[in-house]
């Protein structure tokens, strides 16, 4: 006989599924607004050929006939803002020098009547990197980008023992939300052979990524192995510290214990 009451597990399942439902268009659509639609996920374009202005940058304002302006200077925000006396917020976060310039002249010449002379110069870069994920350990880290940077100064650059490195497969990955740029590139054509091809010029934010070995993939292998430890080696050695530390302060306080006169020698 067919009963009309659900079991509980089957109602408690139908409204997980119910409320899946009813929220996944708007969770949907709220991924939408955080997901990157656009290059590598900041405003990028290419410091080699033009610099662009980025967070964190220094800046300073030259402006020899307004001594009281002439040398100032800020650090663009992370709002892309910098902030001038008398004229206030000015955003030029992803303009050239060039265009910050302009910026700044248009609004200080709602002050002053000669804004010729005024220049806004970069003179700190701190916006631009470039990223490298290592063989050991295969921790990704970011290193400012210097620019005029090849393959080989990043390599160099990098420290690592060539010995872990397949030298045959340096990926260089130019970061897009549909069509990134995967290039893969020959280390040893470069410096055994002398076969520039793959000694291709490092832009900002691009991720090199030096794949492992056979040596290489034994030491990803025994890295694992002995991380687990690590915490506990870090206490041992913390604490043989601290055991030192006291040792010595009470040398320091009362003396060494001399056995054959049967007390302390005192400091």
């Amino acid at each position: 006989m067919c009963s009309g009451r659900w079991p509980a597990g089957l109602l408690a399942l139908a409204s997980v599924v119910l409320l899946g439902a009813c929220t996944t268009p708007s969770d949907d659509a709220r991924v939408l607004q955080v997901v990157n639609q656009r290059g590598f996920g900041r405003p990028t374009q290419d410091a080699n050929r033009q610099y662009y202005v980025g967070i964190g940058d220094g800046v300073v304002l030259r402006a020899p006939n307004y001594p009281e302006y002439n040398g100032v200077s800020e650090r663009v925000r992370m709002d892309g803002v910098i902030t001038l006396p008398h004229v206030g917020e000015v955003f030029i976060n992803g303009l050239t020098p060039t265009e910050a310039t302009e910026v700044v002249r248009l609004r200080y010449s709602e002050l002053i009547t000669d804004t010729s002379g005024m220049e806004l110069n970069v003179t700190a870069i701190a916006s631009k990197k470039w990223y490298l994920l290592p063989v050991l350990p295969p921790i990704p880290r970011a290193i400012p980008f210097q620019g005029d940077q090849l393959l080989l100064d990043v390599v160099a650059q990098s420290g690592e023992d060539m010995v872990l490195v397949d030298d045959d497969m340096i990926l260089v990955v130019r970061g897009d939300p549909e069509n990134p740029l995967i290039i893969q590139c020959d280390y040893d054509d470069i410096v055994e052979k002398g076969i520039t091809r793959d000694n291709i010029p490092i832009r900002e934010n691009d991720i090199v990524i030096l794949e492992p070995s056979i040596v290489g993939w034994i030491g990803r292998f025994v890295n694992m192995l002995v991380a687990p430890l690590t915490p506990i080696q870090q206490l041992f050695s913390s604490a043989n510290s601290i055991v030192s530390t006291t040792n010595s302060f009470g040398s320091q306080q009362y003396g060494n214990y001399n056995n054959n006169n049967n007390g302390f020698n005192q400091f």
